[in-house]
């Protein structure tokens, strides 16, 4: 038995050999790009867009005839704003305009479904494309950490390609798709002072 395996090993020569092991690792190459490509299409499909945990949230932008009762008023260096549920509200015409907040302006407290993280080992809170860090017992709007990852981005964002990969700009933030935990997240990779 072993002397007919030794001789089935000297019918391959040294090329024919390596042509097979190259054929096995392209293969290997090709079973797993195409993998990693049907993960992030499943996951696209099921969330769908960026923005599926703010799609009920109405885009900055947006001109309301009456904010919220529950709202309340914050004076920032002079100018109005209101606040509720992770919007702020500035008085447009006749009405309000959902805005940006600038930062520095704080607020009493978070809405519910906030995101928190950790960079560099100090704390921040996300909700709806606004970033925060606790100061005494309030929270004060900042600039975004380079690197912060976040699960979704609120609608209104602009669709970036370039060399054939996708990013996402939104209040001048630019988020790049990453894969975390099997799920598409958006990572914080341009983050300009409002």
């Amino acid at each position: 038995m072993k002397r007919n395996l030794l001789n089935i090993s000297y019918l391959i020569d040294a090329r024919q050999f390596q042509k097979i092991l190259i054929m096995i690792t392209l293969s290997f190459i090709l079973v797993m790009s195409f993998g990693t490509a049907v993960l992030a299409e499943r996951h696209e499909g099921r969330h769908r867009s960026p923005e599926w945990h703010y799609s009920r949230m109405p885009a900055r932008g947006a001109f309301i005839n009456r904010i919220p009762r529950t709202a309340y008023r914050i004076n920032h260096g002079g100018n109005y704003y209101h606040y509720r549920n992770g919007l702020f509200y500035r008085p447009y015409n006749s009405g309000f305009v959902i805005v940006a907040p600038p930062i520095g302006l704080r607020v009493g407290f978070l809405p519910r479904g906030y995101l928190s993280f950790n960079i560099g080992g100090f704390p921040y809170y996300y909700y709806g494309g606004t970033y925060y860090i606790q100061r005494e017992r309030e929270y004060e709007v900042v600039a975004p950490p380079l690197g912060a990852i976040v699960e979704s981005i609120p609608r209104g964002y602009e669709k970036i390609q370039v060399n054939g990969q996708t990013f996402y700009s939104f209040d001048g933030i630019q988020y790049k798709p990453i894969l975390r935990d099997g799920e598409i997240w958006y990572e914080v990779i341009k983050s300009p002072n409002r």
